[in-house]
């Protein structure tokens, strides 16, 4: 097991740290599809309202929050606004993204681990927050079971998480087969029966995955009409977003959760 999840922390630091992907990210450390407004002007904003979106179902942010699946560290960077660093740990499987991480929030707590195995005792957060992550998860059901576990009585978790018909863009690698659902009903119940309560699913897809994938591919087209993107590269990209973008994503949720 633990080869395998190196081999996915290499294959993932290949694509989030793909040099023209983080200039479309205009050099921040975001990585995720964001929550587009209509005033919206970039990507790094996009990102940030996901945050807050996600942060609302957390209408007293206080305690300890755990964010699962850090990637970077920038979603660590805007905990930063509401928690103190000493009540913030971030976890993921990627040595380099931890490294990256410990720059954007100082101050935190960052632990190399595996989400689906949380090596934390029982009842000790009081808040976990996980963004675009738990469809890579091996498995989902494993990682709602530990989040469960590690949230003190009375905690939240909120996160951001997307279910698809089949893996054909994104790949096998990428979400585990076990993870896919036929429909939001057979996804809450992994949620119930990992002991949830107060589960609540929004659908945000056109809001965050379409948006994301004709904003990238504008910004393709820009870059390749200004000359700064030559044609085999361009086509290259354009081809996977458009992919993306007619993929088998059936719904991008915003979902919270609490341990009663």
């Amino acid at each position: 097991m633990k080869v395998i999840m190196n081999d996915f922390a290499s294959k993932y630091d290949s694509i989030i740290q793909d040099p023209l992907l983080r200039n479309y990210y205009g050099e921040k450390d975001f990585y995720n599809v964001g929550y587009w407004l209509l005033d919206t002007l970039n990507q790094q904003e996009a990102c940030e309202n996901l945050m807050e979106k996600l942060l609302e179902f957390i209408p007293e942010k206080k305690g300890t929050i755990l964010d699962v699946a850090c990637g970077l560290g920038a979603t660590t960077s805007h905990l930063l606004k509401y928690y103190s660093p000493v009540d913030i740990v971030g976890i993921n499987i990627s040595t380099k993204q931890l490294e990256r991480s410990r720059v954007n929030a100082p101050g935190c707590n960052f632990i190399l681990m595996d989400a689906a195995q949380l090596e934390f005792e029982d009842d000790l957060f009081d808040n976990i927050i996980s963004v675009e992550a738990a469809f890579h998860f091996d498995t989902r059901e494993r990682f709602l079971q530990e989040a469960w576990r590690v949230l003190k009585p009375g905690g939240n978790l909120v996160l951001s998480d997307i279910i698809f018909e089949s893996t054909q863009w994104v790949g096998d690698w990428l979400v585990p087969q076990k993870n896919n659902v036929k429909d939001t009903e057979e996804y809450k119940d992994v949620y119930v029966k990992s002991g949830f309560q107060q589960v609540e699913l929004v659908d945000k897809t056109n809001q965050t995955w379409g948006e994301y994938c004709r904003h990238v591919m504008l910004w393709l087209r820009e870059k390749f009409l200004a000359g700064k993107l030559d044609e085999p590269t361009f086509h290259e990209y354009m081809t996977v977003f458009d992919g993306l973008l007619n993929s088998s994503v059936r719904h991008y949720l915003l979902v919270s959760a609490k341990k009663v």
